[in-house]
């Protein structure tokens, strides 16, 4: 693989290596897969904003929250927006993260270029999890990017009970 490229072969296990710890082991435990944005593009486009909110709400309050305590051990902003960062944009190439601001006020943003209804349920998706977290946000949704304005964020406590299922019964 390294050959007809400038990266070393170290260069090249490492990365695998890190891939596999980081992103690749959670796979199947979770089904996660990874997709071409232009197929994405094509199934969101046959969904309605309705219809991807509801995803999203649904996905936010379950799925994800699992992940975050599987992979993190504990649910915070924090491990929200690493897992957003991380997982959506670093290993599933689903929209460029950006992130603005300090502790007390942050604005992040999602770059895609799938429509509108992707906007809406990766929206919804993090505004149920910041409900989940008692934290206030300001969403906007556009054709092709979604934003997120989030105040006060220097006041929120981490929950972590535990054990993971004590830590799930005391989300819901």
């Amino acid at each position: 693989m390294v050959g007809g490229h400038n990266l070393e072969v170290n260069v090249l296990v490492n990365k695998a290596i890190r891939r596999y710890i980081e992103w690749g082991r959670y796979v199947d435990s979770f089904k996660l897969v990874t997709s071409d944005p232009r197929l994405m593009k094509t199934l969101w486009s046959h969904v309605t904003v309705g219809e991807a909110r509801e995803m999203g709400t649904k996905n936010g309050k379950d799925t994800v929250v699992e992940f975050i305590l599987y992979y993190f051990r504990k649910f915070d902003l924090d491990s929200v927006l690493k897992t957003f960062e991380a997982i959506g944009a670093g290993y599933a190439n689903a929209y460029v993260y950006s992130e603005f601001g300090g502790k007390d006020s942050r604005t992040i943003i999602l770059r895609h270029s799938m429509g509108l209804s992707a906007s809406a349920y990766y929206g919804a998706s993090f505004k149920a999890l910041c409900d989940r977290l008692g934290v206030k946000c300001e969403l906007e949704e556009s054709e092709d990017q979604m934003t997120c304005k989030i105040s006060n964020a220097s006041t929120l406590k981490t929950i972590a009970p535990k054990t993971f299922k004590e830590q799930l019964a005391k989300q819901s």
